[in-house]
């Protein structure tokens, strides 16, 4: 027997889920619905059977909602709000923090207006471009679309710096020039799998970073001469070798092919050294922001002695090192580790001392020589820290702990570990990435039981 398909329904979008998307009540049901804004009056079609929702039209326009920039938004990963008014993806992310303490924590708190930015586009200093060969064999880059492996080709990125982009469309072009294809993961032939561009806004200086499935690089002086040629303010070019299946950019080889294998930048008046593998925020002026927030919040004096966990090329411990009497920077990566002290030399700074070390090994061990610090500035990964490094926390008994998160979800899932010790004063989320659903949240704890 043939199914009739059920009418389609006109819904009103009442809220947001933390992807970005948004949900609506039908039959006494939450659904979830991509591409649409709270207070959106849009027709779906619904799938009962399956849970899905699809959008059909809006028929209805939000007062939040906007045109996005991008013509690619719909298709397109890297963005998720883009359709929002910026005033409202802010309340938007103040909102999903404010939900997910609440909800994992079971008390309301009180959390800070989002820090946003004057201009919420072209921010990103570090451009990360897939590179592939479509149907017929030309040379694209760009994004994958969501959900997918397949790559959706396009030369203009709206948070990208413009420099970057036209780095990137003027590598696709001499690939052409040259006769070069894309790597073929299947095959294992072609060249290049990724272009990775990083930017010194401050400073003007630029790396690019060449990723390929092999060392052999066909026609390499002559792609460097034509690159170079066109794009003057290249201060160093690197060839990245990653021949592994594997979701990782970056391989452990490396070649300089061009400058000193590095760039530098200028951060709230400090000078930082930045290789290819190092991690440093991709949004430099949201980053002074967001520093100056942790600082503030931890009210740090010139007795302290402060512990920069997760510390990556020493950022944080170099902006609070003239505030307090010594800091202890611990950081796993050796590249980003020897950045560090590359960068304390360059600014001077005799008052960090940094190790190479896992951060969570680092402090049970300091737990177990009874040391201790008085502030513990923690900015880990978006996976979170681990429960041992938590509990150590609770061992050495630092007066206060600011941390700084790039997950709210992993943020809440480790404070549910330190308010069994210490108490939440402060929630400030701040808008490093503009445009996508993702939010940096700042949180100050004290220590309140003896």
């Amino acid at each position: 027997m043939k199914e009739i398909k059920k009418p389609t329904e006109t819904v009103s979008i009442i809220g947001y889920n933390e992807k970005g998307n948004g949900t609506f009540l039908s039959n006494g049901m939450p659904w979830e619905i991509s591409n649409v804004v709270e207070k959106d009056v849009a027709e779906v079609d619904i799938n009962y059977k399956n849970r899905e929702a699809r959008l059909i039209r809006i028929k209805e326009k939000s007062p939040y909602r906007t045109k996005p920039k991008c013509p690619i938004f719909e298709k397109c990963g890297g963005c998720q709000i883009q359709h929002m008014i910026y005033s409202h993806q802010l309340e938007y992310k103040k909102r999903i923090v404010e939900e997910l303490f609440k909800k994992t924590l079971k008390k309301t708190y009180t959390i800070k207006p989002c820090l946003g930015m004057d201009n919420p586009y072209y921010y990103r200093n570090k451009n990360q471009m897939v590179f592939g060969n479509d149907p017929k064999l030309k040379v694209i880059s760009g994004f994958y679309v969501e959900g997918t492996h397949k790559v959706i080709n396009f030369d203009n990125c709206y948070l990208q710096d413009d420099v970057t982009n036209k780095i990137v469309a003027t590598i696709k072009d001499i690939m052409v020039k040259l006769r070069l294809s894309a790597y073929n993961e299947d095959r294992k032939t072609g060249l290049i799998r990724h272009v990775m561009v990083k930017r010194s806004f401050s400073l003007n200086e630029t790396m690019v970073i060449l990723v390929t499935g092999t060392e052999v690089f066909p026609g390499r002086n002559n792609f460097l001469k034509m690159l170079l040629a066109r794009h003057p303010e290249i201060t160093t070019v690197i060839q990245n070798i990653n021949p592994k299946e594997t979701s990782a950019v970056l391989g452990n080889k490396e070649i300089v092919l061009y400058g000193k294998g590095y760039i530098t930048d200028c951060l709230g008046g400090y000078i930082f050294k930045i290789s290819s593998q190092s991690f440093y925020q991709v949004n430099p002026k949201q980053t002074v922001v967001l520093y100056l927030t942790a600082l503030k919040l931890a009210n740090l004096s010139k007795t302290n002695t402060l512990l920069d966990a997760y510390s990556g090329v020493g950022t944080i411990g170099i902006f609070a090192s003239s505030l307090v009497d010594k800091v202890i920077s611990v950081e796993l990566e050796k590249s980003a580790h020897l950045d560090a002290i590359e960068n304390a030399k360059m600014n001077k700074i005799k008052n960090v001392r940094f190790f190479n070390d896992d951060a969570t090994r680092f402090l049970i061990n300091m737990a177990r020589r009874k040391e201790k610090v008085d502030v513990v500035i923690m900015d880990p990964p978006r996976s979170g820290s681990t429960p041992q490094f938590l509990q150590a926390i609770l061992m050495i008994k630092p007066q206060k702990v600011v941390y700084i998160s790039c997950n709210p979800y992993t943020l809440v899932n480790d404070l549910q570990t330190l308010i069994k010790d210490y108490e939440i004063n402060t929630i400030q989320p701040v808008d490093m990435f503009p445009q996508t659903n993702h939010v940096e949240c700042v949180v100050l704890m004290s220590r309140v039981k003896e």
